[in-house]
């Protein structure tokens, strides 16, 4: 509750300070040699913006519901998320495969928390990779998903720190992606690691319970 309280009044004052600099900005634009300044207020503009996003999603990931547990077929769920997420890796020439297994397994879960952790996994995925590689979204018997990729990989110091709040190894990651998927995977009593292995691809593996 406190933390929704901070992140409310956070962004009632960003609110506030980006409606600001935004009229102010449109004052100086009819006067002359105000680029640098005008520059200078848009990077502040940008750095509330970047801010209340934070916090936004920090309070979403103190707050995640209950899941709304329904039977459903795992695969139709994956081919939903590889769908979705095709054009994001097409644009960094990253082949997206999806492997479905033949027995179709049906599982108990909050599709729409569900297909958000799916779709979190595979934009990490693409990320790792940057450009120019392939991803293989795939189920398994008897209730498996298997997100695999040819990116830089992880080490092993970094695979220990990967579930840990606020640890990123991105330049400007915030570390709350992998926190988020983690509280919903739990929730659905899955099991579920994240490492490279020896040859080379990195597996994000989720194993749902009978």
């Amino acid at each position: 509750k406190v933390i929704r309280m901070i992140a409310h009044e956070v962004n009632n004052t960003v609110a506030g300070i980006t409606s600001t600099l935004d009229t102010v900005d449109g004052a100086l634009e009819c006067m002359d040699d105000t680029e640098d300044l005008r520059e200078v207020m848009k990077v502040c503009v940008d750095r509330c913006y970047s801010m209340s996003r934070f916090i936004t999603n920090f309070a979403n990931v103190v707050k995640i519901p209950e899941p709304q547990l329904q039977l459903v077929s795992l695969n139709d769920r994956v081919a939903a998320c590889k769908m979705f997420m095709e054009t994001v890796c097409r644009n960094r020439n990253i082949t997206l495969h999806l492997t479905l297994c033949d027995e179709n397994p049906h599982v108990r879960m909050d599709t729409s928390l569900f297909e958000q952790v799916l779709v979190n996994i595979i934009k990490n995925a693409a990320e790792s990779i940057e450009k120019d590689g392939e991803i293989i979204v795939r189920t398994l018997s008897p209730a498996i998903v298997e997100v695999v990729d040819n990116g830089k990989g992880i080490s092993k110091e970094v695979e220990a720190k990967l579930f840990s709040p606020f640890f990123s190894t991105k330049p400007n990651g915030q570390g709350i992606g992998l926190i988020f998927i983690r509280e919903v995977l739990m929730k659905h009593g899955c099991t579920f690691s994240l490492r490279t292995y020896s040859d080379g691809l990195t597996r994000f593996r989720i194993r749902f319970s009978a």
